[in-house]
């Protein structure tokens, strides 16, 4: 069984489509932010817990303002099982928003998204794979966090080609820049500070 863990708060126009696209094939977890304290990484840790305990095999992390294809978590979850090296795959932000998108390999990235490697805002990992979100980062960079605790623990980070994914970036933070302002100036201070 496929999860999708979405924290939202502000409900953005892309959430109500992103839901209906990934109900037909994932038990969908919809965390609202306020009940969290907006805390990312808790909803994230809390919204996987969830679909553990519901049975679920595989594990999605979506931002609420992205758009994917229909099947796009069936074929991210079948990428999963057919390499148990993999500890994270993710869509190709690069891809064509094609009708019928070209999907291509499943291609080992090294690098966090600066560099190329994971869309912290949609993702996928095996609802087995024994590592937690880092609640102490804020907003940013707990994703790559993650990332790189996935690859420290042996196993590999993937893009799967072709598969498209969008993002409005900072759709949803861009709402209350004066909030989360600070929350991001301290992550990449951290952030910083551990990649010295």
């Amino acid at each position: 069984m496929i999860a999708a863990v979405i924290p939202t708060r502000y409900h953005p126009p892309e959430l109500s489509e992103l839901i209906r696209t990934v109900s037909s094939e994932a038990t969908v977890y919809v965390m609202e932010s306020e009940r969290w304290d907006h805390a990312i990484y808790r909803m994230w840790n809390v919204g996987a817990g969830l679909a553990r305990g519901a049975g679920a095999t595989e594990i999605a992390i979506l931002n609420d303002d992205v758009a994917i294809k229909p099947r796009t978590l069936s074929l991210m979850a079948e990428a999963l099982r057919a390499d148990p090296t993999l500890g994270i795959v993710y869509p190709d932000a690069n891809a064509c928003w094609c009708e019928t998108p070209t999907i291509g390999e499943v291609v080992k990235t090294t690098g966090t998204w600066g560099a190329g490697g994971m869309t912290g805002f949609a993702f996928m990992f095996p609802a087995g794979l024994g590592i937690a979100f880092d609640e102490g980062w804020g907003l940013w960079y707990g994703d790559d966090a993650f990332e790189e605790a996935v690859r420290a623990s042996g196993k590999a980070v993937a893009r799967i080609s072709g598969l498209p994914v969008r993002h409005a970036p900072m759709g949803s933070t861009s709402r209350d820049m004066g909030y989360w302002q600070p929350i991001i100036e301290a992550d990449r201070a951290r952030w910083d500070a551990l990649h010295a």
